[in-house]
């Protein structure tokens, strides 16, 4: 044990639980070195579809975002972008794909893209299980097959109900197996201190379809920004 007056390097037992800190000790808080804080605290994702519950500040307010074309966001409770939408994996399939999509066995088990959705919004949005549907962001649109599930259960937050919408990210426009990006949908906005996106949570609309092609998509997609009032956003 360190001496009852000792200082500094000579304070430090070496022994203490909480070796990822310079001091052993378990912190409250982060006395240094971060960009927000210093107490953590809850901030809605910068597309949340309700209000922060917890305090007045919406999101955080040092986020990171790179204002590009390509990178608007859907304002914060949005009746235009009005569902949750988040992103996962499939055993069947590997990272995005692109490894497990060129193999027959792997194509065979999970062969097409597909969102999941739970029946009370199949029935909202009109959509049919096994059908086509069209995913609509700031970013872009996407098309998915439909799958109607008890899994994605609405949520109640505050006063009003949440629906979900789950997408696999391991399509692409290769391999056997082949279907559009769920990634394509997602902005990018960081933390400030490590830079990791919150985005694989977002807001989208869904409709029954397959979405458009070529310069009709562009227009589709920017006919729901002016519904929106999304700013134009960068140059690049």
């Amino acid at each position: 044990m360190p001496e009852a007056n000792a200082h500094a390097e000579n304070a430090l037992s070496g022994t203490d639980a909480f070796i990822m800190q310079s001091d052993g000790k378990a912190w409250l808080y982060a006395p240094a070195g971060m960009a927000d804080g210093p107490l953590p605290t809850h901030y809605e994702p910068v597309e949340s579809p309700v209000a922060n519950l917890l305090h007045d500040q919406q999101d955080n307010p040092a986020h990171e975002v790179i204002d590009r074309a390509w990178n608007r966001l859907n304002p914060a409770r949005s009746d235009v972008y009005p569902y949750v939408f988040l992103t996962y994996r499939l055993i069947e399939h590997h990272t995005a794909g692109g490894m497990s999509r060129t193999l027959p066995y792997l194509s065979e088990l999970q062969p097409e893209f597909f969102c999941e959705i739970s029946p009370a919004l199949a029935a909202e949005r009109g959509l049919e299980h096994l059908g086509w549907a069209t995913l609509i962001s700031a970013r872009t649109a996407i098309e998915a097959k439909v799958l109607v599930t008890e899994r994605m259960k609405p949520l109640r937050i505050g006063d009003r109900i949440v629906h979900q919408i789950g997408l696999p990210y391991h399509w692409g426009a290769n391999g056997v197996s082949t279907g559009d990006p769920a990634n394509d949908l997602l902005g990018v906005v960081m933390d400030p201190n490590v830079h990791i996106q919150e985005s694989k949570v977002a807001t989208c609309d869904i409709q029954p379809g397959r979405r458009p092609r070529g310069p009709a998509l562009l227009e589709f997609v920017e006919s729901y920004r002016r519904k929106a009032g999304v700013e134009p956003g960068g140059t690049v």
